[in-house]
């Protein structure tokens, strides 16, 4: 039944199958890129940087292909919402090549950790694009050229270190313009220049770390405004002039480093204000006032270091190791190489428990070395030596159970060597040399396991060498030269096999053979001149095939020269003069290669 409209007719399988083929050829049409995925430039500025390696060694990036999600590839962080990269990190992974410009297109990149390893060729500027970037970390690879200006437009950057490359130019004044920027690492580069003023902007700035590069200049006293920094390390550059009296103002310091360059003038006595700070270290520089004994407020300092200065002791004298009482954590002092005067004051036992090295090396310190010095048990290294020290060595120095180098070359030390020095069973390094020491080497000097090096050259030492040294083992270089040593030498000493170095017994008295010698087989020089030694040398000395050094003169040997010695292939220097040999030169001398300097004067 009609009711003036027609009725519609129900659609026919065939007219389905038509409308899909319609559908389904325009939408196969629409141009290519319509159908890629909006991080689909994430994904090619990736293989991009893949392609351009030259060397992937523990094929970190095996799995960077379009077979895996790249959101999964290693070093890879994605967001979960949009599935854009946020962060690449390729830390430590041994890659080499160049750093491909296409991260530029990681639009949505916050972190960019390439540190530790070789990359190489300079820092694309495409870089400068990554206007959402936080942490930008470069440090450790083979980069060179300048750092690009178009990282200025990174102005949410809270990090950046490209230490330790091949960087060169100047340190960008636009850093101070970066707000956010709370670390600064540009250190171990090829730097050159000032450190710009503009640094001083940055309010958020806790880590300024600018060492071993070429910078020039005085300080910026602007740094001073950046309140917040807790590590300022300006060492092994060529800066000039004074250190900052408004540094003082640096309240959060803990770690202060401008050693190695050419500062001068006084050392602020506002550092004292720097209660927080942990370590100080103003060495090797031409700083040349006192200490300031305002140094005794730094209560947290573990480290002070100002050796190598021209720092002087005033009128309060020593008074520094006193006040330095306050500091109960201090671990490393170090004030040698100035011209400090006074003698040590009995309260250095009162310094820190925690002390472990104590040096006052190259001063003009006097008086006596007070026994309180042995109050401070966890020693492991004093430097005492080039001083004006007299009287003789404190037996409580030599008793410290965890001293591992004792330097006491002062000139004026007198009496025996105490046979307490047995007991410091940790003692590798033991320099006595030129003082007045008499007595015999004591026994006891054999008990130390760990004794590698033995110093007492000019002293008035006699008697005989204690064969218990044949039983230090570990012994590498041994100085007895210029004493009055008599006797032979030990054949437990001279069977000492590991003896790396030098083993010098210039200028005693020792007589008789000297053919157990040939059992140090490493040593590499042997100095025997100006004693009592006779008989022949003997050719088993060619054994001794690392030796470069040979030092017989002055001796009563007789006989022929061996030519056995030929066989001593690293020989430079060979000295027999003023002995009894007789014979002819030996032929197979020509073919010692190595050989400079042979000396065969006054023979018989």
């Amino acid at each position: 039944m009609s009711f003036g409209l027609p009725l519609q007719s129900k659609p026919t399988m065939k007219m389905k199958i038509v409308v899909m083929m319609l559908l389904f050829f325009s939408l196969s049409a629409l141009p290519l890129n319509m159908a890629k995925p909006s991080n689909y430039s994430d994904q090619q500025a990736l293989i991009s940087f893949k392609s351009a390696l030259l060397l992937d060694p523990f094929d970190s990036l095996l799995h960077w292909s379009p077979n895996h999600t790249f959101c999964n590839w290693t070093g890879v962080t994605c967001s979960s919402t949009r599935q854009r990269v946020v962060s690449l990190n390729l830390t430590a992974m041994g890659l080499l090549g160049p750093i491909s410009p296409l991260l530029g297109n990681l639009s949505f990149l916050r972190v960019l950790a390439l540190k530790n390893n070789s990359f190489q060729g300079h820092i694309p500027y495409q870089l400068g694009r990554l206007f959402r970037l936080r942490v930008l970390r470069l440090s450790y690879n083979n980069l060179s050229g300048e750092i690009p200006s178009e990282l200025s437009l990174l102005s949410n950057l809270e990090a950046i270190g490209l230490g330790a490359n091949k960087l060169t130019g100047i340190i960008p004044p636009f850093l101070g313009n970066m707000s956010s920027l709370s670390i600064i690492s540009l250190g171990d580069n090829v730097l050159q220049g000032g450190i710009p003023a503009t640094l001083g902007m940055l309010s958020q700035l806790n880590w300024l770390d600018l060492k071993n590069n070429n910078l020039t200049g005085p300080i910026p006293v602007a740094l001073s405004n950046c309140t917040r920094l807790q590590l300022l390390g300006l060492y092994q550059n060529n800066l000039n002039g004074p250190i900052p009296w408004e540094f003082g103002r640096l309240s959060e310091l803990q770690q202060f480093y401008l050693w190695g360059n050419q500062l001068t003038g006084e050392i602020p006595t506002s550092l004292g204000n720097l209660t927080q700070l942990r370590r100080l270290d103003l060495s090797d520089n031409q700083l040349s006032s006192t200490v300031p004994l305002e140094f005794g407020k730094m209560q947290q300092l573990r480290l002070l270091s100002l050796q190598q200065n021209h720092l002087v002791s005033g009128s309060s004298g020593l008074s520094i190791l006193t006040v330095l009482i306050n500091c109960s954590s201090l671990e490393i002092l170090d004030l040698g190489y100035n011209y400090l005067t006074g003698i040590l004051p009995i309260s250095i036992g009162r310094l820190s428990k925690s002390l472990s090295c104590l040096c006052l090396e190259s001063n003009e310190i006097g008086g006596n070395i007070p026994d309180e010095i042995g109050n401070l048990t966890n020693l492991t290294e004093v430097y005492l030596d080039a001083n004006r020290f007299k009287g003789t060595i404190p037996s409580a120095l030599s008793k410290l159970p965890n001293l591992e180098r004792l330097y006491l070359d002062t000139k004026n030390l007198h009496g025996r060597i105490p046979e307490s020095f047995g007991q410091s069973k940790r003692l590798g390094l033991l320099s006595l040399s030129e003082n007045m020491l008499s007595g015999q080497i004591p026994e006891s000097l054999g008990k130390l396991p760990q004794l590698r090096r033995l110093y007492l050259h000019h002293n008035q030492l006699s008697e005989k060498i204690p064969a218990s040294l044949g039983r230090c083992k570990t012994l590498e270089m041994v100085d007895l030269a210029h004493n009055k040593l008599t006797g032979n030498i030990p054949p437990e000493v001279a069977g000492l096999q590991n003896l790396q170095f030098y083993f010098n017994v210039s200028g005693n008295l020792l007589q008789g053979s000297i053919l157990e010698m040939s059992k140090m087989i490493m040593v590499l020089a042997i100095y025997f001149s100006q004693n009592n030694f006779s008989g022949s040398i003997p050719s088993a000395l060619a054994s001794c095939k690392g030796l470069e050094y040979l030092n017989l003169s002055g001796n009563a040997f007789e006989g022929p020269i061996p030519a056995s010695l030929s066989d001593l292939q690293n020989l430079k220097y060979m000295d027999l003069f003023c002995n009894n040999l007789s014979g002819t030169i030996p032929v197979a001398f020509k073919k010692m290669k190595m050989l400079q300097h042979l000396n065969l004067s006054s023979t018989a």
